[in-house]
């Protein structure tokens, strides 16, 4: 079954197709051997010197592409093998691409490499152990308006009206996007801030601990 891949990715995707073998060998090598780092643009950074056939620009498009691979065949729920499969064939059915089925068994080939390299498992991992649980967040928004208070008479102006927050909560379970929706008051907003400062506090602190003892930090 094809993937769904993003219109702006798809050529981030070509560049990926039109390397040599030469340079995917070279680019191999220099992922095997960098230090791990969550971003992408970090680790584009990091192997530009030891790639030197792949201009910079284009090398930071590639390994963005390839981060993302790495994350959606993470998230995906299919063996490493059919996820390759599945890649080649959207490959194939786009035009943009000009790929023959002739070259199926060479493209899927490079992917398989290319999408099997331990420092970029380690990170797919960690940052799906990081987001690990039965509700994952995906957005937030929050919903103002003044809410009218009538007196026993509805047909006289109203005496008066409360400021209501409507906080609305996005999140995918098993797959599924879903929403809830929580109304706050003013002191509800202040408390809420609070605990997202307090988070961001000891992530900070955390952080540091991580940099002390030399333990890179992974995931988001």
């Amino acid at each position: 079954m094809a993937l769904q891949i993003p219109k702006e990715q798809l050529p981030s995707l070509g560049k990926i197709l039109k390397l040599s073998d030469a340079a995917v060998q070279e680019l191999i090598g220099a992922l095997s051997s960098a230090t791990i780092s969550a971003e992408a643009q970090a680790m584009a950074e990091q192997i530009a010197d030891s790639v030197p056939s792949i201009p910079s620009e284009d090398l930071t498009d590639v390994v963005e592409m390839l981060y993302g691979l790495y994350h959606v065949r993470e998230f995906s729920g299919v063996s490493p093998t059919r996820f390759v499969r599945d890649l080649v064939d959207t490959i194939l059915l786009n035009p943009d691409f000009g790929a023959t089925k002739a070259e199926a068994s060479t493209i899927g080939k490079r992917f398989q490499q290319l999408l099997n390299l331990k420092t970029l498992n380690s990170l797919s991992k960690a940052i799906r152990l990081q987001r690990d649980g039965e509700r994952i967040y995906c957005d937030a928004k929050i919903i103002s308006d003044i809410r009218s208070v009538f007196g026993d008479d509805v047909e006289k102006r109203p005496i008066g009206a409360v400021i209501t927050h409507m906080l609305k909560l996005g999140y995918d379970q098993m797959g599924e996007h879903k929403e809830f929706f929580v109304v706050l008051d003013e002191e509800d907003l202040g408390a809420l801030q609070d605990v997202v400062e307090r988070a961001k506090a000891k992530g900070d602190t955390l952080t540091e601990v991580l940099d002390a003892a030399k333990i890179p930090r992974l995931g988001i």
